[in-house]
């Protein structure tokens, strides 16, 4: 009976799993399609195939569905930069590497990317339920505090030029990365294609590992020492 009951419970959570998933697929199209004040709850019900209470039984709210996506949106981010901190790479080369992974992740989860990058900033977006908001702060932070740790590794190791700050060249890389992506949804001359956004971020990635490489960790033609190393996409689980 107990295994009967363990093996019911499991189907449960699969299905429940996969209903989550499909609303939050549904709606990060939506709200990236038509913003937030433009969607509507029906839309959302309708292209996940499900009933709109499922919905507020999973997320309460309009709001509360909002706040799950930028909460998984940061965890995706996360996962494409696991990859960069590669232990076989150098610092530097891992520091360079993010600028790849940030890439990857607007390319192949551009709705999540604008859920990442404009969090705050949007407006006409919801605010916030504060104990999430905290849940999802203290996300950031680790990302932001690992970044900032791989340029300290990178300085203590020599490579990168021990007159850098560490905490001004993070914030620095990561609002450059995020200002060339957003050059895509930009009206006027500034606009970027796709193509076009690739190649300057990764123009810009050879320039910034040359600029901040330390005059030890160069080779006798004076070019830094390290790679420009790309990132694989995690696999889906």
């Amino acid at each position: 009976m107990n295994l009967v009951a363990n093996s019911n419970r499991s189907r449960g959570e699969k299905r429940r799993i996969k209903t989550r998933s499909a609303i939050l697929d549904a709606a990060e199209d939506a709200f990236t399609e038509l913003g937030y004040r433009g969607t509507r709850m029906e839309d959302i019900s309708e292209n996940a195939d499900v009933a709109i209470g499922s919905i507020y039984s999973h997320f309460g709210s309009k709001d509360g569905l909002y706040s799950a996506l930028v909460e998984r949106a940061v965890e995706l981010f996360a996962s494409y930069l696991e990859a960069a901190y590669n232990p076989d790479w150098s610092p530097l080369e891992q520091v360079i590497a993010c600028g790849d992974a940030y890439l990857r992740f607007h390319i192949e989860h551009p709705g999540a990317f604008r859920f990442l990058a404009f969090n705050g900033v949007e407006t006409g977006t919801p605010l916030i339920d504060p104990e999430l908001s905290a849940r999802i702060d203290a996300k950031v932070a680790v990302i932001v505090e690992q970044f900032e740790a791989t340029v300290r590794q990178a300085i203590d190791a020599g490579e990168i030029r021990s007159s850098v700050d560490p905490e001004l060249i993070s914030r620095f890389l990561w609002g450059a990365w995020n200002g060339t992506v957003a050059l895509g949804l930009r009206n006027d001359s500034f606009f970027l294609s796709e193509d076009r956004i690739e190649m300057a971020i990764q123009q810009a990635r050879r320039v910034v590992l040359e600029g901040l490489s330390a005059v030890g960790f160069r080779d006798v033609d004076g070019n830094s020492r390290a790679e420009l190393r790309t990132v694989d996409s995690p696999r889906p689980e």
